[in-house]
């Protein structure tokens, strides 16, 4: 009768730690490629299966991390069998001249690697049209409806977007009541309107411009007062 394996086997733990952050880190470092950048993504409540920026950010960071130690431990417990290869290949390639020169494969590596590396620094295609779609990509182009009035606008209160929008504070309240949000304070921000209402801090902003097509009639709206 055949026994299961009970044996914690480090190698094979570490090479499967190694493919796994590295696919988290792939899928995160693609994630953040694709996002808006800083205030925007808060301005627009930016998440992809409901992770937001900063979350992306501390998962990439910290599967980089966790990449980079687990190949650093990958080739500690394959050191034998790294150094056996290098002695072999030196032993073939050495000759009477001694010397250990690098192979075909790796030379073509390094050349691809310092064409890339170049053309990134001096802007050749694709790589300057990878870099503006990254651009397009950190503006908000493709995700964003109406601009932010000015940077980390989602931190504006109220009276400070409606001054913004250039329009009175009743009529910001009666158009985002017409469109389901209600504002009892004129000196709450619209990012805490927007947790309130579970909707991104430009959706508040487009409701109390009248930007979106109401929900249904409301009355005249008055914001009370202290």
């Amino acid at each position: 009768m055949s026994s299961h394996r009970t044996t914690f086997r480090l190698r094979r733990f570490s090479t499967n730690l190694v493919l796994v952050s590295f696919v988290v880190s792939a899928v995160s470092g693609v994630v953040l490629f694709l996002r808006p950048e800083g205030s925007l993504a808060r301005w627009i409540g930016w998440t992809v299966i409901g992770l937001d920026k900063k979350h992306w950010e501390s998962v990439h960071l910290t599967f980089v991390t966790v990449f980079l130690l687990a190949s650093l431990t990958h080739v500690w417990v394959n050191r034998a069998s790294l150094v056996a290869s290098v002695r072999r290949r030196s032993a073939a390639i050495g000759s009477a001249a001694g010397t250990l020169l690098p192979s075909r494969e790796l030379a073509a590596a390094l050349v691809l690697a310092a064409l890339v590396f170049s053309g990134t620094v001096v802007e050749w295609q694709p790589f300057s049209s990878l870099m503006a779609l990254r651009t397009s990509m950190k503006d908000g182009v493709l995700v964003t409806l109406t601009p932010p009035p000015e940077s980390d606008a989602d931190r504006l209160t109220l009276a400070e977007a409606c001054e913004r929008a250039a329009i009175t504070e009743q009529e910001a309240v009666r158009n985002a009541r017409a469109r389901g949000i209600e504002i009892r304070d004129a000196s709450v921000s619209l990012a805490d309107l927007a947790r309130e209402h579970r909707v991104s801090p430009e959706a508040v902003y487009r409701a109390i411009r009248g930007d979106d097509p109401p929900r249904a009639v409301s009355p005249q709206a008055v914001i009370p007062r202290p």
